[in-house]
């Protein structure tokens, strides 16, 4: 068989399994998604599958752009970095009672080997405190002060101050606020063992971003170049242009607004917040998923015309590569906040896996020169059109009928 027909199938299979294990998540648990679907011996050869298929066509079509190449790598990377902690990661809950010291965590269904693990040291809980807002006795965080120490004698290696989005770590152990006893005197912590794959998975960020950058800068100069070889952008095109730059722009200076406030503790919705929301990566997750949004939806309203009239192909994909590279780099830096509160970077709840789905659906247009079917405008304009309605439904559809860790969006 052909390797790009390959590719193509087991591309569309992941997406579509994605999109149908939330509905799975959804009537029969989450728990039950990850172990049938998303870490099933099956979904992870599909992965494999997947990466060294895309990685045996990428050699064969003979590009060398170094900002492509660091793009797919990073991908590669990302997804190393996941393998890894499914093989390696180690996550359970740790119960812990004011003045006692505990070695004993629970682990999570994804890691039980057993009923209870015991941690390399001590852990105690020194004292538990619940703060509210003065202005309107809403809950503003919950915080642990806890003391790590030799597990036979008790001797102290380190404090540590926990609360929503503030990480305590000890010997690559990491713990996290999860919840709290009625009466007070006790809280609930979320145990994370993965040197490994969140170390790999972050330089996959990092890489990420920087080929984001360049490759969508090489890509859209590309375009710019191209017509003014045909001749000047339109009338049209330039109004087109210069409202899609100027909404970005102030999408991202209300972000950066947002973000400063954050900082300094003067937002004046602060004290409406939930505490996990409480964060200066909200800000940025939201202004750059905000910012793709726009983008995709001017994409849309184009793609109407364009299936009509067959025009405005290179204005659509001077949309849609900055679009595709905001979706992609909000993603994961909602992963990284994921990571600093929840205590791990995916957990396949609906809004992410739906997210994921939209990024892979919005990215085959961008391969529209090694698809045939996808040279033809009108094919290309349909295609975009119908992939909108992937976006409305990670937008609405998802808050609306599947339930997860997003439900407060």
């Amino acid at each position: 068989m052909n390797i790009k027909i390959l590719l193509a199938i087991i591309y569309a299979a992941v997406v579509v399994l994605l999109g149908a294990a939330t509905i799975a998540g959804q009537c029969h648990g989450i728990d039950y998604a990850r172990e049938a679907c998303y870490g099933a011996p099956w979904m992870v050869a599909l992965w494999i599958f997947l990466v060294l298929s895309g990685l045996v066509h990428i050699v064969r079509s003979h590009v060398r752009r170094f900002s492509f190449i660091l793009l797919h790598a990073s991908f590669v990377v990302i997804l190393l970095g996941a393998f890894l902690t499914h093989l390696f990661g180690v996550q359970g809950t740790l119960h812990l009672r004011k003045g006692s010291f505990s070695t004993i965590y629970v682990p999570s269904q994804a890691s039980a080997g057993s009923q209870q693990h015991t941690l390399p040291f001590a852990v105690r809980l020194d004292d538990f405190s619940v703060q509210l807002y003065v202005e309107n006795g809403n809950i503003a965080d919950y915080k642990s002060m806890l003391t790590m120490a030799d597990t036979s004698t008790h001797q102290m290696i380190s404090r540590h101050e926990v609360s929503m989005n503030n990480i305590a770590v000890c010997r690559n152990w990491r713990f996290y606020q999860w919840s709290y006893d009625s009466d007070g005197m006790g809280a609930t912590l979320i145990v994370n063992h993965d040197p490994w794959g969140i170390a790999v998975t972050y330089i996959g960020y990092f890489m990420l971003f920087a080929a984001l950058c360049m490759e969508t800068i090489h890509c859209c100069r590309r375009i710019v170049r191209h017509k003014r070889k045909e001749g000047r952008f339109t009338r049209f095109e330039r109004a087109v242009l210069a409202v899609a730059i100027s909404l970005s722009v102030a999408i991202m200076l209300c972000g950066a607004w947002f973000f400063i406030t954050q900082m300094t503790d003067t937002n004046p919705w602060i004290s409406q917040m939930q505490p996990i929301l409480n964060s200066p990566l909200l800000s940025v997750h939201v202004a750059i998923i905000a910012v793709a949004y726009l983008l995709l939806l001017m994409a849309f309203v184009i793609s109407i015309h364009g299936i009509i009239t067959r025009r405005y192909r290179q204005l659509s994909l001077l949309l849609l590569y900055p679009a595709v590279a905001c979706l992609a780099a909000g993603i994961f830096v909602g992963a990284i906040w994921a990571n600093l509160s929840w205590g791990e970077y995916w957990s396949w709840d609906p809004k992410e896996s739906w997210a994921l789905v939209s990024m892979m659906v919005y990215a085959v247009p961008l391969h529209h020169r090694s698809i045939p079917w996808m040279r033809s405008d009108r094919a290309y304009h349909l295609y975009i059109a119908l992939s909108f309605l992937v976006l409305l439904f990670t937008c609405f559809g998802v808050n609306m009928l599947l339930s997860g860790l997003h439900s407060y969006a």
